[in-house]
């Protein structure tokens, strides 16, 4: 019994040491993974000439081309990713590029580019059309942004970096490789199966790309453009490293402020019989500490960038006289006081030589009358990618004719909620106020009743514009309504009207038996309303007036704005410009809490 028991004993050992072996070799061969190698053109899709993008450290779905000896990318990605300044007329076929001062022009396939009268000869076509695609070159790329582009061969890779300061970074421990996953599939998940992109030694430092959220796996990145996955077991410790941006000069913008607070009131005049000097004085009547008056001067005449023009070189003249500089509004409408269009608007923008027209006849007459600043007041601009570029570009020449021509540039924008696609940032580079129409929260527009402007509303648009620009309060000026609206109790459509302040009181004074008026803290209104004896209907009112703008100047001063302005001047009661002038200078605003304390101080005698 006993030597039949011994050779199955020893076969169990064997059997045992046998698998323990395949297991471990199965182990081993298993934690040795893939052996394959990446296939760069076959696995990242690229043609013979074409080149790996990667841009800050990921591999991007665009590719760069070589053409002529120099490397190119698209035009549409160049914008989107490396710097959105760039603006491709594609009716026109002009790629431009606009500083402070100057608007670049590069036709496709010409070996130059030109600024104004001047033309600069290039080795390389800064802009060449390739398979029906506008694609730019790499090295006019680098003369107009701060970056940095180097191209690499065997195998195509272009690296791309716009961002510095602290980076990532980790060590290798020991001999490893990066391993394939792909970069347009992000249910691509890595294991030792995939194919290596990279073998990597001991001592190597990489960038740390990104992490797998259980920590088994890091992403990382060479300077010269290989980008894949490490197990996290031959990393050392993240380390943060300081990059510094290569030196780079662009002419630096410059601004036109005014000293102080601005008071701006826009003159609404829709005719040259409505532009004269005696129009101003009535406007002015009765006002105080106005420093800045807007009339509607300028709109389109047609679609080709002409303009119609009421300017009047008298009324500037009696404005300097008094004290004011004027700043004349061009509107997107073609006709003046007309309806504004973002199609028609387009149709004049979307062209190069359309918008040099506009720019140019409109700064002759702010130069010929003697104006002192363009208000530009462009509404409804479409919401697509390329009415908004249209629209920016065109900001950006207009701006360029008033730096050099010394005229002041402010922008009207309505509150971000409705208009987040006109760029603010853009806006905020080129020009020396953003005006913010504070107004119009409720309207025609609206399905139930509400404010005009309530301050949770105002407050929204100042720190949203705010937040967009980067916080630079000295370019905002807030814009406050001179009018308010009157509701019914039409459950369907409950808009009754929009009227100037004196309207909205005779409103308010028709029964007084029958109106109730309460202050709500909370919106910044006295809230009107009575039921009409002669129909049964109730109206309401949030009433615009001294104690409402009275709180938008107190919400105001707590931004350090550059200034207020209304729409629009003659709709005001007389009441209003005390408040308006303490706020001019620096004096305590006269609210409803400062009137209250006030009064219950009278009433303690």
């Amino acid at each position: 019994m006993k030597s039949r028991v011994v050779p199955v004993f020893i076969i169990l050992l064997l059997i045992i040491a046998v698998g323990s072996v395949t297991a471990i070799s199965l182990i081993n061969n298993y934690r040795k993974g893939s052996t394959e190698v990446v296939d760069f053109q076959k696995d990242y899709d690229l043609e013979d000439n074409e080149y790996l993008v990667v841009f800050n450290n990921q591999i991007q779905t665009f590719k760069g081309i070589e053409d002529g000896g120099s490397v190119y990318i698209d035009a549409e990605n160049v914008a989107a990713h490396i710097n959105d300044h760039f603006y491709w007329d594609s009716n026109e076929k002009i790629f431009i590029y606009t500083t402070a001062t100057q608007v670049i022009k590069a036709y496709p396939d010409q070996q130059s580019y030109s600024a104004g009268t001047e033309t600069t000869a290039l080795e390389y076509a800064p802009v060449k059309t390739i398979n029906d695609t506008v694609y730019v070159s790499t090295d006019y790329i680098k003369l107009f942004t701060q970056c940095e582009i180097e191209a690499y061969q065997d195998p195509n890779r272009l690296v791309i970096t716009t961002q510095w300061g602290d980076q990532q970074t980790v060590s290798v421990l020991e001999d490893t490789v990066m391993r394939y996953t792909d970069p347009y599939d992000s249910a691509d998940t890595i294991d030792l199966h995939h194919p290596i992109v990279k073998n990597v030694t001991a001592g190597e430092t990489l960038n740390l790309v990104e992490q797998e959220e259980d920590w088994s796996w890091t992403k990382v990145s060479t300077d010269d453009g290989y980008v894949g996955w490490i197990e996290n077991r031959y990393l050392g410790d993240v380390q943060t490293v300081t990059t510094t941006a290569p030196a780079f000069e662009e002419e630096p913008f410059t601004y036109l402020k005014e000293d102080g607070k601005i008071c701006l009131v826009w003159h609404q005049v829709t005719s040259a019989e409505a532009s004269t000097v005696s129009s101003l004085i009535q406007a002015l009547n009765n006002t105080s500490d106005i420093n800045v008056i807007a009339p509607t001067w300028f709109c389109f005449n047609g679609t080709d960038g002409n303009i119609t023009s009421i300017a009047n070189a008298d009324y500037v003249a009696y404005a300097h006289q008094v004290g004011v500089k004027v700043w004349a509004v061009l509107q997107n409408t073609t006709y003046l006081a007309g309806e504004m269009d973002g199609n028609t608007t387009d149709s004049v923008l979307a062209y190069t030589s359309k918008r040099e027209t506009l720019v140019n006849e409109v700064i002759a007459a702010v130069l010929e009358n003697g104006i002192d600043g363009i208000n530009l007041d462009f509404e409804m601009i479409l919401n697509t990618d390329e009415a908004s570029d249209n629209y920016i570009q065109f900001v950006r020449e207009l701006s360029v004719a008033c730096r050099n021509n010394g005229i002041t540039f402010s922008i009207d924008n309505y509150a971000p909620l409705y208009t987040m696609h006109y760029d603010r940032a853009e806006q905020a580079r080129f020009a020396d106020y953003l005006v913010i129409m504070g107004y119009d929260e409720y309207g025609s527009f609206s399905e139930k009743a509400g404010p005009v402007a309530s301050i949770p509303f105002v407050k929204q648009g100042i720190e949203d514009t705010l937040e967009l620009i980067g916080g630079d309060s000295s370019k905002v000026i807030n814009g406050i309504p001179f009018y308010t609206a009157v509701w019914n109790d039409n459950e369907t459509y409950p808009y009754e009207d929009a009227v100037s302040m004196p309207t909205a009181k005779e409103y308010l004074s028709k029964y007084p038996d029958e109106t109730v008026i309460t202050w709500n803290d909370e919106l910044g209104y006295n809230y009107g309303y009575y039921t009409s004896p002669l129909n049964g209907v109730t109206y309401s009112l949030w009433i615009e007036d001294d104690e409402s703008i009275a709180e938008k100047l107190e919400l105001m001063n707590q931004y350090d704005l550059a200034g207020v302005a209304f729409w629009k001047i003659q709709q005001e009661t007389s009441d209003v410009w005390p408040a308006i002038s303490a706020y001019i200078n620096g004096e305590t605003i006269p609210t409803h809490d400062v009137l209250q304390a006030e009064l219950d101080q009278q009433e303690q005698y």
